[in-house]
C-alpha cells in the first residue's frame, strides 16, 4: 500500500474534510480533461460548415438584421455607393451561407471616397437622421441607447472611432444595426515600413484616453498630413482611418486592388450582397488560413454580451440568448 493510501486510511473520515478543496480541484481537472477530449473529438469528426443556424432569440435577431440590411441597402441604391461584405459577415457567407451561427452583426466595407459619400447621404437624405457624435459622453451602450430612444424607429447614422453605425429601433434592446467600415488606397510610392510606422502612431493615439472629437480631429488631420493615402484607386488597399481593423487587429499585409475589384456577389442568408473579387484569398490573409476551422470563441455572441453588460449595469432584465 502506498504512503498516500496509508495516510488516507489512517485519517479516515478526516481526510475529505481537511483536503476538501484539493479533492474538488482534482475532480474538476478530470472533468475538464474529459470535456476537452470530447470537444476535440467532435471538432475532428465534424465539419464546421455543417453547423445548424442559430435558434431562439439569437436567430430572431439575425433575421431582423438581414431584413434591415435589405431595407438600408435599398435606400442607398440610388446613390451608387460601391460597398461589399467584409469581416465576419464575409466569413459567414463563405462558410455558412449566412450568419456565423453565433454572430449578430453585418459588416460592410467601402473605399474612402464612397465612405465620404455615404456620410453626406446620411446627413442630407430625409430617410436618415445624422448624429453629431463628436460630443459623445458616457459608456458606449448607454450613449447608443439614449440616441435610439430619442429617435425611435428612425434610421440614425452614428460615427464612432471604429466604424459607422446605422441603427433603427425604440431602444438598444430591440435596435437593428448595420456597420460600415472605410478602406483607404495607399499611394504607390509609400513603403511598407512607412505605412507600419504611421499605423503604430495611430494605434498609440487610440490607446490613450481621448474624447471622440479629439479622435475624429486626429483622423481628419492625419489622413491629409500623412501623405500616404489616395482618394483615387491604387494597387494597394489598407484598413482605413476610423476602421476597427486598423486599430484592433494585427497587420496582415496589403489588400491588392484585384483582390477586391471588380466586385462580385455572394448570397448571405436570403440577400445577395456585393463581395470582394477574391473573397477566399482575403479571408486567408485576414484569418491566417484558419477561417475554415473552429475558432476559440465559438458560440459567443459578442454584441449581445455587451448589451447584457449594460442592462445589468442599469438594472434591466438580461437578454436570454442561450440556445440550449
Amino acid at each position: 500500500m502506498g504512503v498516500k493510501n496509508i495516510v488516507i486510511k489512517c485519517m479516515g473520515p478526516l481526510y475529505p474534510l481537511l483536503f476538501k478543496t484539493r479533492i474538488k480541484n482534482r475532480k474538476l481537472e478530470k472533468e475538464i480533461q474529459n470535456l476537452t477530449f470530447q470537444v476535440n473529438y467532435l471538432k475532428h469528426h465534424s465539419d464546421i460548415r455543417q453547423l445548424k443556424p442559430a435558434t431562439g432569440v439569437l436567430r430572431e435577431f439575425q433575421l431582423a438584421e438581414i431584413e434591415y440590411a435589405r431595407y438600408i441597402l435599398g435606400l442607398l441604391k440610388p446613390y451608387d455607393i460601391e460597398m461589399y461584405l467584409d469581416g465576419g459577415a464575409l466569413l459567414g457567407a463563405k462558410r455558412h451561407n449566412g450568419f456565423i451561427p453565433w454572430d449578430d452583426d453585418i459588416d460592410i466595407t467601402m473605399a474612402r471616397a464612397d465612405y465620404n459619400k455615404l456620410i453626406q447621404v446620411l446627413k442630407t437624405d430625409p430617410n436618415f437622421v445624422w448624429i453629431d457624435s463628436s460630443q459623445k459622453t458616457g459608456y458606449f451602450s448607454e450613449y447608443f441607447d439614449k440616441l435610439i430612444r430619442a429617435n425611435a424607429n428612425k434610421n440614425i447614422g452614428v460615427m464612432t472611432p471604429h466604424c459607422l453605425h446605422i441603427f433603427n429601433g425604440t431602444c438598444l434592446r430591440d435596435a437593428k444595426n448595420v456597420e460600415f467600415f472605410p478602406n483607404d488606397f495607399l499611394k504607390e510610392d509609400v513603403t511598407e515600413e512607412q505605412y507600419l510606422a504611421f499605423r503604430d502612431k495611430v494605434i498609440a493615439f487610440i490607446r490613450e484616453p481621448h474624447s471622440w472629437k479629439e479622435i475624429f480631429d486626429f483622423y481628419e488631420t492625419n489622413w491629409k498630413e500623412s501623405g500616404i493615402y489616395s482618394l483615387e484607386p491604387t494597387s494597394r488597399i489598407v484598413p482605413g482611418l476610423g476602421s476597427w481593423d486598423l486599430t484592433q487587429y494585427g497587420y496582415h499585409g496589403f489588400r491588392h486592388y484585384d483582390d477586391v475589384y471588380p466586385l462580385t456577389t455572394i448570397m448571405f442568408e436570403t440577400l445577395e450582397f456585393p463581395c470582394p473579387n477574391k473573397a477566399e484569398e482575403l479571408l486567408n490573409r485576414l484569418y491566417s488560413n484558419s477561417w475554415r476551422d473552429y475558432p476559440k470563441d465559438i458560440g459567443i455572441p459578442h454584441t449581445l454580451l455587451d448589451k447584457n453588460t449594460y442592462f445589468k449595469m442599469i438594472g434591466e432584465p438580461l437578454i436570454d440568448y442561450s440556445e440550449f
